[in-house]
């Protein structure tokens, strides 16, 4: 009887009609109920389970909507022809399970998922590129999250399809703040919103290259750009960061007669040596994209935090816009978890890369850009980052004093004139002793102390490895500083010959 092969839970959270549908189907699927088998009245089944007979009928209409019955009027109700395409589950003939198929995947995806980056909460002792959460404004951001809310239900055009590239008024506000702080030159028209800027980075991959087309992408450097270029299959070659007139020789990457189509430079502070980029280099390497038709992709990721002088203006403007594609995240001067990038691109790139934007879908919440589009215009953005250049100094030379103080044997901190994370490389007592910095990284996870190793930031194998230790500084205050920094010295001391 079908009833025996039935069994209801009455008093879980699962309602009796979707108890009903799954049973009956997967004894469909597995060849208990056969192609043909008529199945019991709906009254007679129902009177079987104890149940209403309105369940047994919703649930039957539920596998006939699906195909899985056939209604046949008086005659009755039969398991459709169609089940026979399921193949009936056996029980293995041995008790080891049947050798798995190899998983396939693209080389594209083989590509992207073999460089390693970070994808799981961990502690933030001294985590790059993380700012402090808890000093963000969360009452002015929570009445201007609120007020964009109502500001949708005023506007019901808003809650459809529509604003692909950016909110208009979040754009007419970023492109007022970029050219009063950073000195880009462009229009609102040129200005795209993503929901990162890893979003954005992998948008210009596709925009610009094919597979073996060249890139140049600085190194050390960061980790995400190189896994979006490696997922196109491009040719990248490697800017070293640390080699004298590197941008005046730039010629000798593409040296073969290679074209470059798209050059990736971080140049307020370089992640992640923190180096700025001179007037001289600046110039060269414009000078060098125009020469050759290649696109420069400027990350000007922490832009907001300088100590010590202004800002040097960005490559964009420098560059009138012609060649450069200009990237800003609110990730570190806000708070990560925003999702909300955007690039100033130029004019021939507008459309091509809005086309791009619509068809791959990495769009933030309107929402969210109606809040952020009030907190720039509201002077809350400006009053913010002031606040927190004082904070994050104040932490920057914290975290100097207390390294030099009690790892000065061990680490050697170059100190940045801004940003939120400060390289700090070994002693060459350790150098010679032969002690690498991916040891170092370890001993202090195992403690529960977060530093990126700087050898893991190369990738090309032709540049000289610089060992260190990588610190970020913004998320922790100076007492936590000074403790973990304590903790550090504790346990690295037995790496000291």
């Amino acid at each position: 009887m079908l009833a025996s092969h039935i069994t209801l839970d009455r008093v879980g959270g699962k309602g009796l009609v979707p108890q009903l549908f799954e049973q009956l189907r997967g004894l469909i699927e597995t060849g208990v109920l056969g192609a043909g088998s008529r199945l019991p009245t709906s009254r007679h089944l129902s009177a079987q389970l104890g149940v209403g007979r309105n369940s047994v009928v919703a649930a039957y209409d539920l596998l006939l909507a699906e195909g899985y019955l056939r209604s046949e009027g008086r005659r009755g109700t039969f398991v459709s022809e169609a089940s026979r395409g399921f193949v009936p589950v056996e029980p293995p003939a041995r008790e080891e399970p049947p050798q798995a198929r190899p998983l396939r995947l693209s080389r594209s995806a083989q590509a992207l998922i073999a460089v390693g980056r970070r994808d799981q909460p961990t502690p933030h002792t001294f985590q790059p590129g993380l700012p402090d959460v808890r000093h963000f404004p969360h009452d002015l951001w929570g009445r201007c999250l609120r007020r964009a809310a109502r500001g949708m239900h005023q506007q019901p055009l808003l809650g459809g399809y529509a604003h692909y590239y950016g909110l208009p008024d979040l754009r007419e506000a970023l492109i007022d703040h970029v050219a009063v702080s950073r000195g880009v030159s462009a229009s609102a028209e040129q200005v795209i919103v993503f929901s990162s800027a890893q979003a954005a980075l992998d948008l210009v991959a596709r925009l610009l290259l094919d597979p073996g087309d060249v890139a140049l992408h600085e190194e050390p450097g960061y980790a995400g750009m190189l896994s979006v270029l490696r997922g196109v299959h491009a040719d990248v070659r490697p800017i070293e960061v640390y080699a004298a007139d590197r941008f005046q020789r730039l010629d000798d990457l593409v040296a073969d007669g290679a074209v470059p189509r798209l050059i990736y430079v971080s140049p307020s502070h370089q992640f992640p040596s923190g180096q700025v980029m001179t007037l001289k280099d600046r110039l060269a390497l414009l000078a060098f994209a125009a020469k050759h038709g290649a696109f420069v992709l400027e990350d000007d990721y922490d832009s907001e935090f300088h100590f010590s002088n202004a800002p040097l203006s960005c490559l964009q403007g420098l560059g009138r816009g012609e060649r450069v594609l200009y990237m800003g995240t609110f990730a570190k001067s806000l708070m990560p978890s925003l999702r909300l990038a955007y690039l100033v691109v130029p004019p021939p790139l507008v459309e091509p890369v809005r086309r791009m934007q619509r068809n791959m879908g990495g769009v933030p919440g309107l929402t969210v850009q109606m809040a952020l589009a009030e907190f720039l215009t509201s002077g809350h953005f400006r009053s913010h980052v002031r606040d927190m250049n004082k904070l994050y100094q104040a932490r920057r030379d914290c975290l100097a004093e207390a390294l030099a103080a009690r790892c000065g044997d061990i680490l050697m901190p170059e100190v940045p004139d801004g940003g939120i994370q400060m390289p700090a490389y070994l002693t060459p007592r350790l150098l010679e002793a032969g002690v690498r910095d991916e040891a170092l990284a370890a001993a202090l996870a195992a403690i529960g102390i977060e530093c990126t190793p700087l050898s893991a930031l190369y990738w090309s194998g032709r540049c000289e490895v610089r060992q260190g230790l990588f610190f970020g500084y913004a998320a922790s205050n100076e007492a936590e500083i000074v403790n973990a920094v304590e903790a550090v010295a504790h346990c690295l001391k037995r790496f000291v010959p």
